[in-house]
């Protein structure tokens, strides 16, 4: 599988260019990166405190390459910096019915 890695650096310059947007748009991928991570506590750490994630070395069953959920994670981090969320305490994720899946 191929890895796409993200300019970081041009990430916060987009951002800054339409704060409002993303600002809207982290509940969106905190719910995406809670199923990059397979849900649980897992999933919640990396949604609602992305600065402070990691994954323990003994966890497996990932349902996306480790590489792959840091980067996400990583930007779920930016976006939240850029436009005024705590990165260490972001609004909790919305709650939704996850109909077993996790």
């Amino acid at each position: 599988m191929s890895y796409h890695k993200l300019d970081l650096d041009t990430v916060r310059q987009n951002i800054k260019h339409d704060i409002e947007h993303y600002r809207a748009t982290v509940p969106l991928l905190q719910i995406a990166i809670f199923t990059m991570t397979g849900g649980g506590f897992l999933g919640s750490f990396a949604a609602e405190q992305p600065a402070d994630f990691y994954i323990d070395t003994r966890y497996g069953g990932l349902p996306y390459a480790r590489r792959k959920i840091y980067q996400a994670v990583e930007i779920l981090k930016i976006i939240a910096e850029e436009t005024g969320f705590d990165p260490h305490k972001l609004p909790p994720m919305p709650r939704f019915h996850n109909c077993g899946i996790f």
